[in-house]
């Protein structure tokens, strides 16, 4: 019971510093102290193991999607192509509807390959004007960009995610691909935009109501460029669609891992050649190489760092004793209910500790996927069903994702988060639900 109390204590020092603005991989090793105190693990060795294995492995298997989506998102800022496209977005929905606008835009280019820590820098600075102008607060903008690159995204079959490309490797045996349980997984994202939609556009009427309405802070000074050369919409879609084109085309050919990668590279290309300008010639702005090395270093410290040091502590909560209680936990829903509805609660509880889907559903796939494969589900189903659920208390406070969210956007943690919770938290568990009552009446 020590154990068990020494991890609960973990995850909440995990939160809280998190909350407070400790960078998450400080904050990692910190809990990963806590978890080894309290459950009486080697200390030296359970870090230089436990930890730097967890770090190790999940670095290891991601950098390269990490690194070629960090690349592939530094070329789309370079040449200016994803501002023109949401620009030129945000201009059809216009001010009064740049809350849905900033929600569907996001959507699009996740879908496009763009990962969450990228689009909200190439989203934020055509949202923010327009969200000065109506004075809608910013305090929306982390629930939305969130809601929308991760919930929405991880329901679209196809989505180029290493969540969604995660179960589909070989060695986890489902033998499914990146478009599995299509209809159901459109119907959920169908049915989650509705709402997100709904309710974004309610809450930024009722804050400006009650008197709370854009404050500016951050880099607000910084937005005033009306009149940037940005190339023209056309050129600028082009490489958000090949990354799905190409995805469709290669979805029976290789493995999802590897179609995402070869779809980020053709898109990478195709930026640098629909950019000429950019990168050759007497008006060059930058470099190739160059841009390619900004995009796949800013992955390896940021977003690759700060995951793989929370995946770290995942490791040292898995070496723990006091972990097993959540695995007989876990399991012995099993027992009681239908094993998707046992599955999802078991994916979100390890979500929920790690502060990661990515890592939930990690550790997940590494310690409980057997049992339910042996209880004969429906791989596509589960697939699916999985890749959602995991994005369900993933972003409880110390989520590193949406703590880079509210520091881009000038926001804190402690204002942005009511609105972060229903959409990224009730949301993707409501969604679980109506996925689970698909399945069981035959929907897929």
């Amino acid at each position: 019971m020590i154990g068990v109390i020494g991890l609960l204590l973990a995850i909440t020092c995990l939160i809280v510093l998190s909350y407070k603005g400790v960078n998450a991989f400080i904050a990692s090793l910190i809990a990963s102290v806590v978890v080894i105190i309290t459950n009486v693990l080697p200390f030296w060795g359970t870090l230089a193991g436990a930890y730097a294995t967890g770090f190790k492995n999940f670095a290891g298997n991601y950098f390269l999607l990490f690194g070629l989506a960090a690349a592939y998102g530094e070329f789309l800022k370079v040449t200016g192509s994803a501002e023109s496209v949401a620009k030129v977005l945000f201009k059809i929905f216009g001010v009064k509807w740049a809350p849905l606008g900033a929600l569907l835009i996001t959507l699009l280019m996740a879908m496009g390959g763009v990962s969450a820590f990228v689009i909200v820098f190439a989203v934020y600075p055509v949202a923010a004007p327009l969200f000065r102008k109506a004075n809608i607060t910013k305090n929306l903008l982390p629930g939305i960009v969130l809601c929308a690159s991760v919930t929405l995204c991880l329901c679209l079959p196809g989505n180029p995610t290493s969540t969604n490309a995660l179960l589909a490797r070989p060695e986890y045996g489902l033998g499914v691909n990146a478009f599995s349980a299509p209809v159901m997984g459109i119907i959920a994202c169908i049915v989650g935009t509705v709402i997100a939609g709904v309710y974004v556009t309610w809450q930024a009427r009722r804050q400006t109501a009650l008197g709370v309405g854009y404050v500016v802070s951050g880099s607000d000074a910084q937005q005033a460029e009306d009149d940037k050369d940005l190339p023209p919409f056309l050129t600028s879609i082009v490489p958000l669609l090949i990354v799905v084109l190409v995805m469709i085309l290669l979805k029976d050919r290789m493995g999802a891992t590897d179609s995402i990668l070869t779809s980020l590279c053709i898109a990478i290309v195709a930026s640098v050649v629909l950019n000429p300008k950019v990168f050759f010639g007497a008006s060059k702005k930058e470099g190739v190489l160059k841009t390619f090395t900004a995009g796949m270093w800013s992955s390896c410290t940021s977003a690759l760092l700060l995951t793989g040091g929370v995946m770290g502590f995942a490791g040292v909560v898995q070496a723990a004793p006091g972990f097993q209680y959540f695995v007989d936990f876990a399991m012995s829903l099993s027992n009681t209910f239908n094993p998707y509805v046992s599955a999802s609660v078991a994916v979100n509880v390890v979500a929920g500790i790690t502060g990661t889907a990515l890592g939930g559903l990690q550790i997940f796939a590494d310690s409980m996927l057997p049992a339910y494969l042996a209880q004969g589900v429906n791989p596509e189903a589960f697939h699916r069903l999985m890749t959602i659920a995991c994005c369900g208390l993933d972003t409880l406070p110390h989520c590193s994702t949406f703590i880079l969210m509210c520091s881009v956007c000038g926001v804190t943690a402690k204002d942005s988060y009511k609105h972060v919770f229903p959409l990224t938290v009730i949301m993707p568990i409501f969604l679980t639900i109506l996925c689970i009552c698909l399945i069981m009446v035959g929907i897929i």
